[in-house]
């Protein structure tokens, strides 16, 4: 679920295995109650009082966090920019130079306004 449609459909069956595997290997403990707790504790009233600049990068082929989800926290913390990669939920292992990319240019647009 971390992975975009179109990067497992490049991958192996034996690969698609492995990294499986492997990702399950480096959880660390307590994993399991940070999950549970993200499904019960629901936040948005408090997204409004976020009164930093705040960058929300939308991962459109996400499969865990639905687009929806993603837009809905940009245009709930005021004045957030939003900035959209077509990956997963891990843009920094899809298109690692496209994140990094972006990340660096909204802090250094920060930087520039300080």
């Amino acid at each position: 679920m971390a992975l975009s449609a179109p990067v497992l459909n490049f991958l192996t069956p034996d690969q698609v295995r492995a990294a499986a595997e492997q990702t399950a290997s480096a959880l660390p403990a307590g994993t399991g109650a940070q999950v549970d707790l993200v499904r019960r504790v629901d936040v948005r009233a408090d997204l409004a009082a976020i009164s930093v600049p705040t960058l929300v990068i939308v991962t459109t082929g996400d499969a865990l966090i639905p687009v929806s989800l993603q837009r809905e926290l940009a245009t709930t913390i005021p004045g957030a920019q939003t900035a959209e990669l077509a990956t997963g939920h891990l843009p920094f292992l899809e298109q690692p130079n496209q994140w990094l990319e972006i990340i660096t240019h909204f802090l250094d647009r920060e930087q520039d306004r300080s």
